[in-house]
């Protein structure tokens, strides 16, 4: 009952934060670009919520809100299964719900929640040996998104490893049906981007948690553990990484694969301090505390991030999701319901209602008479000619 407790309690301070952040961010012009001129699922999605609910920043992203919910919960469920003791689930819930990663794609327009919503479903039927569900889920998700090719990747060296030869046939044909409708998008001159992969990799973990997470991994290889959850979050990394020695990836659609491996990681650490008396304990502990730290301070910069505006606005790691609703409300203000301005900035401002029109012409201008100001500092200043 506790647990059960503590877990609402987790989906409400989830919530509450992540909705807190919904009212700070404007709609990006990547997003805004998509809703107006793209057909890919999760714009589609989206449009359908718009046009129920209106054009609004809940209507757009509570909806993936949701399937963020669902991702906690999933997890949770794979947990208990997974680990000994419901409490340890719960642990695992808490750190996955706030992953920096996890938070900021639960609240944009994408397909990442989808995919980790998948990707955490065919883990958790799969440890429950629902076979049959899970080869028709498999089938279903060749046809989805071409990132998918990394399940049936890791789903080829698991049957290859534990000789599953019917698994095996299988994920080689789930595979090349992937390949045939999707074609993996590798092209262009080569261009390492490893460097940057990693980064991102390490920010959207926290660092310490993500080197962590890679040494459990690898354990988890080498003592031959029989979880498809491990090798499903190593082949998406190790495929990211070995990608982006030749181009710049889309870690949005391959990385969230990855995180169904955190209860892996969960385990083994608590399997450490287990095993130990108590007096030598203490060295395990303050390693989760070293871990978890940079961490805790990750999300407090993540859901406290318009204070970075005080210091420098131009390298806000956030900023092409603010200006444009707080442009929008000024414009209204002006009684200005149309202007013309750059193609990014018209999309965002036509989801707020301001069409697009010949004159007047709005360009961004230093000591502009159109002032956004966040924290009372003047951020971005606009003209209007």
């Amino acid at each position: 009952m506790r647990i059960n407790l503590a877990f609402i309690a987790l989906l409400l301070f989830n919530a509450l934060l992540l909705g807190f952040m919904i009212t700070q961010i404007s709609i990006s012009s990547q997003e805004a670009q998509g809703i107006f001129s793209t057909s890919d699922f999760s714009f589609v999605y989206a449009r359908y919520f718009l046009d129920h609910f209106g054009f609004n920043d809940f209507a757009l992203r509570l909806p993936f809100l949701a399937i963020h919910f669902c991702n906690i919960w999933l997890i949770f469920e794979l947990s208990k299964l997974y680990l000994k003791k419901p409490k340890d689930a719960l642990i695992c819930a808490w750190i996955y719900a706030f992953l920096p990663g996890v938070d900021i794609t639960s609240i944009l327009v994408g397909k990442s929640v989808f995919i980790l919503f998948f990707a955490l479903l065919l883990c958790y039927v799969h440890i429950r040996r629902y076979y049959s569900l899970f080869f028709v889920l498999c089938t279903f998700g060749s046809l989805l998104d071409f990132s998918f090719s990394v399940i049936f990747l890791a789903l080829f060296i698991y049957a290859f490893r534990f000789k599953h030869n019917k698994t095996l046939i299988f994920s080689l044909i789930g595979f090349s049906i992937n390949m045939y409708f999707f074609k993996l998008p590798i092209g262009g001159s080569p261009s390492g981007h490893f460097l940057d992969t990693v980064g991102l990799l390490a920010l959207l973990y926290s660092p310490f948690l993500f080197v962590y997470f890679i040494y459990t991994l690898y354990r988890g290889i080498i003592k031959k553990e029989k979880n498809l959850m491990l090798y499903i979050s190593a082949t998406s990394i190790i495929f990211s990484l070995l990608l982006s020695l030749r181009q710049e990836i889309d870690l949005f659609s391959f990385i969230p694969l990855s995180v169904v491996g955190l209860p892996i990681a969960i385990k083994d650490f608590l399997h450490n301090i287990r095993l130990r008396l108590p007096t030598f304990r203490r060295a395990y502990l303050r390693r989760f505390y070293t871990i978890l730290l940079p961490l805790v301070f990750e999300v407090l910069v993540l859901f406290g991030n318009k204070f970075l505006f005080l210091s420098e606005p131009k390298r806000h790691f956030l900023s092409n999701f603010y200006f444009a609703k707080e442009l929008a409300e000024t414009l209204k203000m002006h009684q200005i319901s149309a202007i013309k301005t750059n193609p990014s900035l018209q999309s965002q401002l036509a989801f707020y209602g301001i069409k697009k029109a010949d004159y007047p012409i709005l360009k961004q201008r230093k000591n502009g008479e159109i002032k956004i100001i966040y924290l009372g500092k003047v951020t971005k200043t606009y003209t209007i000619k």
